[in-house]
């Protein structure tokens, strides 16, 4: 069964951080499994993380517009959910445009999840992201609820 999947099934208020301090794609990764840890998403980080980095040994994960969107499909992940942090300054990354990294969208995919209406939601918020002034309005926001709204109605919420 396929059934449709909205951005507010998956994205938590608290699973969204600015402004953060970290120097290297590995630190804001485990930054934002942490937060997915923390609601009940990740029941283990270390096999998350792994997962994650097995596929971003498949091909980078940065795009354009000075983001990222890293995921990994794992057992660890009790419920698919997705965790968002705007760097405090870009860092390094393998991304499409040849730019360094200011936002990443941590996706963690429930195994069960993986072929159904959670993907077709994943990609709605990756169309979403090809809106230029979507992108300048999220790496400009003052307030995670801002954030938080501004991807929920950017993504058909």
């Amino acid at each position: 069964m396929n059934t449709p999947v909205a951005i507010n099934d998956v994205l938590q208020e608290e699973c969204i951080i600015l402004d953060v301090d970290c120097k290297s794609k590995e630190q804001i990764i485990s930054k934002l499994t942490d937060l997915l840890c923390q609601v009940g998403a990740v029941t283990n980080k270390e096999t998350f993380l792994n997962d994650v980095y097995l596929r971003e040994e498949l091909g980078s994960t940065g795009f354009e517009n000075h983001i990222a969107i890293p995921h990994g499909k794992s057992i660890a992940v009790a419920k698919t959910c997705i965790a968002v942090g705007r760097l405090r300054r870009d860092i390094p990354w393998e991304t499409i445009d040849g730019t360094k990294v200011r936002l990443v969208i941590l996706f963690a995919v429930k195994e069960s999840d993986k072929n159904v209406g959670h993907i077709k939601m994943l990609a709605k918020i990756s169309i979403a992201l090809g809106d230029e002034d979507v992108v300048e309005r999220l790496l400009n926001v003052q307030h995670r609820e801002e954030m938080f709204h501004l991807l929920l109605s950017s993504s058909g919420a």
